[in-house]
């Protein structure tokens, strides 16, 4: 058998020992973390631009007041954590409790300086970065640093509101607020470096995009163990008819990562040239999924 390497997805999967799992959860919400507060004293503060969320009107009180931006950003949260404790799930609020405190001491304890660029768009766009990669890595192994992530989730849960409502409509009032102290200039480098956090999660929540192949025919089977031997995915085999034709068919149900799209299509209509193949978004995957190598 081919030795694959291990992705993160594999590395954080359940095993048969969960504390175990759950140890290695934990470290990765600290790096991201650790990652997040790099960003926010290294680059976003001294740059005068305001992150995204509560950590952004911490940054703001902290302009006027210089109290500690993690200290602050820990009281904001704590009632956003009682509301979700009731409402979220457990692994998932005991993670965001775990980030909550992370963030708010690497805040409070980590300062890291270094020399800036004096082109302020590249430190909206690293600050940014840095800060779509600790978000990203948290929400990956299935916690969050607080903020608005909890309240919009518990909205959702409550009214079936979009998530990302709230957490726009408080990103519009940094940038304004943002505009209203540094200045225009200001504000706008806030929406580059908020843009920039917001690419860098879609790239690390989905960088293996996953699709379900529908694939419709009469030589199914043959397509199933061609699909297993060629590609190592597993697929679902239905018995079925055409609704106009009568004729017995077979589909199968296989999900995929959008690189191998093209293999699975050569390999259909290699065994069937007249094979019917529907190809759907699938957003999550719950249950044994492998990863490409990473």
């Amino acid at each position: 058998m081919q030795q694959q390497k291990l992705s993160m997805d594999y590395i954080i999967q359940p095993t048969k020992h969960p504390v175990w799992t759950y140890i290695i959860r934990v470290v990765l919400v600290l790096v991201g973390c650790f990652i997040g507060a790099v960003s926010v004293n290294s680059l976003l503060v001294p740059g005068h631009i305001l992150a995204g969320g509560l950590t952004g009107l911490a940054q703001m009180i902290h302009h006027y007041t210089n109290w500690p931006i993690g200290t602050m950003y820990f009281l904001f949260n704590v009632p956003l954590f009682i509301l979700g404790y009731r409402d979220l799930g457990r692994r998932f609020i005991l993670l965001t409790g775990v980030g909550i405190v992370g963030f708010s001491a690497f805040t409070d304890l980590v300062q890291i300086h270094f020399t800036l660029p004096q082109d302020p768009l590249l430190v909206a766009l690293y600050g940014g970065v840095l800060g779509g990669v600790s978000s990203g890595l948290i929400l990956r192994v299935g916690g969050s640093a607080g903020g608005t992530d909890i309240l919009s989730l518990v909205l959702h849960r409550r009214t079936g509101k979009s998530v990302g409502a709230v957490s726009f409509a408080i990103n519009v009032i940094i940038v304004l607020l943002s505009m209203t102290v540094f200045g225009v200039a200001a504000g706008m480098y806030t929406l580059v470096a908020m843009f920039a956090t917001s690419r860098v999660i879609n790239a690390l929540m989905h960088y293996q995009n996953r699709k379900t192949a529908l694939i419709v025919s009469t030589k199914a089977s043959d397509i199933a163990q061609a699909i297993t031997h060629h590609l190592q995915r597993g697929s679902t085999l239905i018995n079925a008819s055409g609704a106009y034709t009568h004729a017995e068919v077979g589909v199968l149900m296989c999900t995929l990562t959008s690189i191998e799209l093209a293999d699975l299509k050569a390999l259909c209509i290699g065994i069937d040239p007249n094979a019917f193949i529907s190809i759907l978004d699938t957003t999550e995957v719950v249950g044994r999924f492998r990863n490409l190598p990473v």
